[in-house]
């Protein structure tokens, strides 16, 4: 029987544990080594032929569902080599009127909408400005993230990661560059935090603000 992922969830692998995002519920699970075992063998060449108690009570959960869709995989990022922030270059420039238009846009999304609604809105704009074949322009794309950052500083709203990745990325979007949104978790302690690169350029942090990131969930 085939299984797949709810467009809602998404997971990453810790180790031997898997760290799930509910998008609908806008939390983090982390499953044990056995339920961690039950769902990567969901996505191997030979999944198991009948449900088992543990896999009865992922679906329960909403973590999984039977039949065809969204395969069952682990979300995985290119490995990070350079951040654009961290460039000697000190080039670009972003008028003060749109980064704030698209960081209280995004901020207020997320506070009136939720993350779920505020995910798949996102979705679509970039469905609809930028096409995966328009990745492949790291000196532009660095650009405009110095050009946000360094306007950043002029718009009196908190630095948040999932509202300043977001505006960010649509930044990149709404000039026909295809960038990544990632939300990552690090374990003992346990936190979180949203990230853009493009390829293996980080495009809003310095390198080592990520480094113990491992990635749950790709936009």
């Amino acid at each position: 029987m085939d299984y797949h992922l709810p467009d809602h969830v998404s997971f990453g692998l810790l180790g031997r544990s898997a760290v799930v995002l509910d998008l609908s519920a806008d939390r983090y699970f982390l499953l044990d080594d056995i339920d961690t075992a039950v769902v990567t063998a969901l996505g191997a060449p030979k999944r198991p032929g009948s449900p088992c108690a543990r896999l009865e009570a992922l679906i329960r959960r909403g973590f999984v569902r039977p039949g065809p869709g969204t395969p069952v995989a682990p979300v995985e990022a290119a490995p990070l080599r350079r951040s654009a922030l961290e460039s000697r270059r000190d080039d670009g420039a972003l008028p003060l009127w749109q980064v704030a238009h698209l960081r209280i846009h995004a901020g207020a999304a997320l506070r009136w909408r939720g993350l779920a609604a505020a995910i798949g809105q996102a979705r679509k704009r970039r469905l609809r400005l930028c096409k995966d074949g328009d990745r492949l322009s790291p000196g532009e794309a660095g650009m405009i993230a110095r050009g946000y950052d360094k306007t950043r500083v002029f718009v009196p709203a908190q630095r948040l990661c999932v509202p300043d990745s977001l505006a960010l990325a649509q930044a990149l979007w709404c000039r026909g560059i295809a960038a990544d949104v990632f939300f990552g978790v690090r374990l003992n302690p346990f936190a979180a935090h949203a990230w853009v690169q493009q390829e293996n350029l980080l495009l809003s942090d310095p390198l080592n603000i990520v480094a113990d990131y491992t990635p749950v969930f790709r936009l």
